[in-house]
């Protein structure tokens, strides 16, 4: 799916299937009442696309999704542990900066 990233750009995020599934299972769970349930439902299914995986284990990036994304001759694929994001490098490369979830606190 598209994922929009502030201001370093958006990236194509990929879930496998079961953690499509699990997201999924997780947005109809939520109440009808609640606003986010219908966006989010939106969201997902107007920014996603399911692609196949080739014999050499390669994925064909939709040329829409690609473009929306930035990225043209070269991309950067970024592992999250249980999915995976696809980077325009130079964009990744700015959303690599030093944020506050990594600085260390100070010693006292």
């Amino acid at each position: 799916m598209l994922w929009p990233k502030a201001k370093e750009g958006p990236c194509l995020r990929v879930l496998p299937p079961a953690e499509m599934a699990k997201m999924v299972k997780a947005i109809d769970a939520m109440s009808n009442g609640d606003p986010n349930k219908v966006v989010l439902k939106r969201f997902i299914g107007s920014e996603s696309v399911q692609v196949s995986v080739d014999k050499a284990g390669r994925i064909c990036l939709p040329e829409g999704m690609a473009r929306a994304a930035g990225i043209k001759d070269e991309a950067m694929l970024v592992g999250l542990l249980d999915r995976f994001e696809i980077w325009n490098p130079q964009s990744y490369e700015k959303s690599r900066l030093p944020t506050p979830c990594w600085r260390t606190k100070p010693s006292n």
